[in-house]
Order: C-alpha cells, then structure tokens, then sequence
C-alpha cells in the first residue's frame, strides 16, 4: 500500500526530456513507482487530471540561514513551488558570529535571543547541529560567507590579510566544507565582504574546490561595472579551478540597458574556454538590500555601529552623500542609481510608520534633506532597514531569464505569516519569484514547459551537487509540485508583496503534504541537504 498516489497527471520530470502522462506513487518519503496506471491502494489519492506534475522547485538563493532559527516555518516558499533552498549567498550570514551581527534579532525577538543566536552560529559545527535540530518547511542547504569569516577574523577592516590571517579563514573555510556547506558566496558590495581583495578569494576558492564546492559571488558592480566584476568572478574560477555561479545576474541602472548583450556572451565565452560559470535571477526588475549597504564602504570601517555613529556628524554626513553621487565610478550605491523616489522602504523595525513609503516622500512630508531622511531612518533603527530599489530594465530580465546557464533564486528570506493584503513591508520576490518566472517564461514564450522545469529542479540540484533531489525518478525524494502550468499566476506586487499566488496546487516535501489547493498546511517536513562528496 502506497502512503499517496498522484494520478491522471502530465509529469516534467526535470531532465528536460518531453513530458508524459503518468501516475506517481508516494511510500516512506520516497518516490515509489511512476507508471501510466497504478491501481494499488493507497491512503490518500489526488487527481491531477488537468495539471501538471513536477519536481518540487530549487531555490538557488536564498538568505533564510538565519531566520530558521528562530521558528520560520518556510510557508512563502512552500506556497510558490519551492521544496528546497540554497542559503548563505551574498557573503553574509550567521556563521561564524562576529561582535553586533544579531542587531536585527535584538531589536525584534530582544538580547536573550540574541545572545542564544550569538552562541548556535559560534561555528560551523554547532550552527549545522543547531539547524539539524530544527523543524523546517523546506529542505536546506548551505553556502558559506565568506563576509562572515573575514568579519570574525579581521572585523570591519579594510586591506589585504596578513599571512597569519589568511591562513586562519582558510581554516574557516574547510570547516565549512566538512560540514557538508556547498561552496562559499561573496557579496563584494557589502562590508566586511567588500574588503577582500582578488588573490584572498582566489586562495578560499581553492580550498572549497579541493572539497568539490561552489563559489557564488554577488559582484562587486552590477551597472557601469558590471563587466568587470563578471571578469573577477570568472577569474577566480580560473584560477582555483572552482565552479562560479554569479548571484542575481542583472543589469542595474537605466542608462546601461542591453548590456545583457555582453553579459551573456561573457559567460558563453568562458564555458567555451573550460571554465564552469552559472548563474541565478530573480524575474523582477527591483532589487533589494539593506539600506545602511548603500553608503560607500570607507565609512563602515570598524562595523555598522561606527558607521551609525559617524552619521551623527553633520561634516562626515555631508562627505557621505558627495560619494554616493559624485564617487559612483567606485562604488555603485543604489542611492545613486535608483534616485531617492525610486527607494521605498521595506522594513524598519523602531520606526515603522516609514514602512511602504519612498525616502523623496518622506523628505517631502517632513520638509528634509533627502540623504537627511535615509540616515535619521538608519540612526533610529541601530542601522537595521531593508529598502528596495527601482533601477533596471525589463528588456535585460527577460533577455536574461531565458538563457539556459541563468537558474531561479528569490534573494528572500523565510517570514512570519502575514496579512496578505498588507501593504509594504517586503518584496515580492520573497512570495512569488517561481511562480512569476514561469508566467514570465510562458506568456512570452522563451521557453518550454520541459525547459523550464528543468531549470527550476534537475539542473540546480546538479550544479549544486545535491543528491536524491530534483527529479522525479523512482528512490528520489517526494519533493513535488502539482501545478496548473497554463493557469499559474503571480498576484503580489511591490504594493502587496504577500499576496497569494494561483496555480500552485499541491507541494510535497518528503512525502508529506505542505501545500493543498494553493495553501499551506503546517507541515514542516524538510531536512538539510548537504554537498555530495
């Protein structure tokens, strides 16, 4: 007797190969039998006649590392497709800890849970038993941070590491792999990540090649620079030998559209040569990051709270918004790019009357400086805001969307269930990145159906050398989506970003059902996934 048998369905099974008709057979978490007609019993039958069966969706980027701990349950991701997550992108995450990195956790679960936070992510080791210990919505799976590392051993310091340091996160990087962690991810616009220099991360690269890892990097430019960080990217896959998947891949800035053109064939052209470059997007063409990530990175020297501090000073102030306009050639703020009415802001916990509303908004309601509202906001809120910012172009993300080297990733975090009609307060990619892409995909038809299946299931799980997930084959993993292909639609949007999606009808995480007829169940069946050896 089968625990559950889908049947009448059209299955994608992930390889890409055309779909068929078939009946799929669900026993002990497994994938037990598919076959054109299973007449056994079973304790639960679903009819997908109509739909569309397929693996349950990959994640590529996520940066839900930290909150798992504190008691997400993944509905956001469940209820567009995604069964499984690849955390700890951008070179930041909760392991290893370092001085304030918990700020956000203080300000909204207090220091207790901070300190207990602090504690789990003390290492590599303790943060993956923590996680082990944990009841998940999805399954994850892990990057390490190299923000992180840098950070627990140099701190907020600008310059190269000295012999003895190098060695030291060299060290923190094979902790990681022996964890089980995938590789580890850069965010090369973020402080501490922004610190490091070419030849330390070509030496981490190739520490977490020697393991079989990844190295995934949100690139130092994303618009007049975008080439070029491509380049470093690709060069220190080069060099290492090390798989590059470059984060997010976007064109970032209006003045700069069609430079997907070059992009693309950038990546064309050194997989042409023998190296392995991938990459992730998100189908939006609004980005989002905290906004203190914004201010040019001189001025984080010594952490967030220094730089707080330094914006209490009317001089140090001034000099921040000369370099956000007039030092764009060296850092590419989204402050300069998307213009203060292109800002909105997503999140800030101590000051939540500024949450939906757009910094030129608020400079104009209370008679400010614009670059006056963003640093009262982040003075206010201990340097703790997320803000989305309204700078590409619609021509690059579909361009982008449909190359065969792009996978699908949210760049969101897990959150607590919310009002679905609330306004701001989030993005919606974090809701319906999936969902939105195969709408994208479908009613502009770049692609097919099996196409793009494969991208979102089979084909990350190999890049991200993951095991007995992503296809629907027999001894594989239940993780799947009952869809309705033709019909699926995304309904959030910046102004209401947690609106329900349509079309998702049944996800299964290990056998167990997560999502019914578009919403989720409670169950947290997932488990973490690590890099097969």
């Amino acid at each position: 007797m089968y625990d559950l048998i889908i049947k009448n369905g059209f299955v994608l099974d992930g390889t890409g190969e055309k779909g068929f008709q078939a009946d799929v057979a669900v026993r002990d978490g497994k994938i037990a039998r598919i076959a054109p007609n299973i007449d056994e019993d079973a304790s639960r039958v679903i009819d997908a006649a109509g739909l569309t069966v397929t693996p349950g969706f990959i994640d590529c980027h996520s940066h839900s590392d930290s909150v798992v701990l504190l008691g997400t349950d993944g509905y956001n991701f469940l209820e567009q497709g995604i069964t499984t997550q690849l955390t700890g992108h951008c070179g930041s995450g909760p392991v290893p800890a370092y001085p304030n990195l918990f700020e956000g956790v203080r300000q909204t679960h207090g220091e207790e849970k901070a300190q207990e936070m602090y504690r789990l992510c003390d290492n590599f080791a303790s943060y993956m038993k923590a996680v082990e210990q944990c009841e998940l919505g999805t399954n994850l799976a892990f990057y390490a941070s190299q923000g992180n590392i840098r950070g627990r051993v140099m701190g907020f310091k600008m310059g190269e590491p000295n012999d003895e340091e190098l060695e030291q996160m060299k060290d923190l990087m094979a902790q990681a792999m022996e964890e089980g962690f995938l590789g580890f991810s850069t965010g090369l616009v973020y402080a501490p990540s922004i610190y490091a220099g070419t030849r330390e991360l070509v030496e981490l690269a190739k520490v977490a090649h020697a393991y079989g890892g990844n190295y995934t990097s949100h690139i130092r430019g994303e618009g007049l620079h975008v080439l070029d960080a491509m380049k470093e990217a690709i060069y220190i896959g080069e060099q290492s030998g090390i798989p590059v998947v470059i984060s997010h891949l976007k064109v970032k800035g209006h003045q700069y559209e069609g430079a997907s053109v070059e992009m693309l064939k950038l990546i064309e052209d050194s997989v042409a040569k023998g190296i392995t470059v991938w990459a992730d997007q998100y189908p939006y063409t609004a980005s989002a990051a905290p906004l203190i990530s914004q201010i040019p990175p001189q001025f984080a020297e010594g952490g967030n709270d220094k730089l707080v501090e330094r914006m209490k000073d009317p001089a140090l102030r001034a000099e921040m918004e000369r370099a956000v306009f007039e030092d764009y050639e060296t850092f590419e703020s989204n402050i300069y790019g998307a213009g203060y009415d292109g800002i909105l802001i997503g999140s800030a916990h101590m000051t939540p009357q500024y949450v939906g509303k757009y910094i030129g908004e608020i400079a104009r309601e209370e008679g400010k400086k614009p670059f006056d509202v963003v640093c009262d906001i982040l003075i206010a809120n201990n340097g703790v805001v997320s803000a989305i910012y309204f700078s590409q172009n619609d021509s690059d993300m579909l361009r982008i969307i449909k190359h065969p080297r792009v996978m699908a990733g949210c760049d969101a975090s897990e959150h607590a269930h919310k009002d679905r009609e609330q306004v701001g307060g989030g993005h919606p990619r974090g809701s319906s990145t999936m969902v939105r892409r195969i709408e994208l995909i479908r009613d502009n038809h770049l692609l097919e159906p099996e196409a793009v299946i494969r991208n979102l299931t089979g084909l990350a799980a190999d890049v991200a050398h993951l095991e007995g997930v992503g296809y629907l084959k027999e001894g594989m993993a239940a993780d799947i989506c009952v869809i309705d292909y033709d019909h699926v639609k995304a309904n959030s949007d910046y102004i209401h970003p947690f609106r329900k999606n349509e079309g998702i009808e049944y996800v299964l995480v290990n056998g167990k059902i997560a999502v019914e007829h578009g919403e989720a169940t409670g169950v947290r069946n997932g488990r973490v996934l690590k890099r097969a050896k």
